[in-house]
């Protein structure tokens, strides 16, 4: 499986070379923006938003939508998280002192 991220476009820094820098949830990366490019369209500008994956802009997307794309992959990282936690505290293995005081 395949996941593309919401990154926004920081700035053009090789037009020629069809490269962009974007951010990515505050880690800024250079990407290439060559799939993106045709006769009827321009490279992404600042402020764009593009869904990236493997150092590739993909597709472009609006704010709203990658707002909402970003806030679902946070929620499902808390919940993974969360079941993480719950699993970990279920495989600890119980302490001498608490079988002691069982007894």
């Amino acid at each position: 499986m395949c996941l593309g991220i919401p990154a926004r476009i920081v700035e053009a820094i090789d037009v020629s070379g069809q490269r962009v820098l974007v951010d990515l949830q505050g880690k800024q990366q250079q990407v290439s923006a060559a799939m993106l490019m045709s006769e009827e369209t321009d490279l992404p500008g600042p402020g764009d938003w593009v869904v990236v994956h493997l150092g590739f802009a993909l597709s472009r997307m609006d704010e709203a939508e990658a707002q909402s794309v970003l806030q679902s992959l946070n929620d499902l990282s808390d919940l993974y998280a969360d079941e993480l936690q719950a699993h970990a505290s279920l495989s600890e293995p119980e302490s001498p002192q608490s079988s002691v005081a069982r007894s």
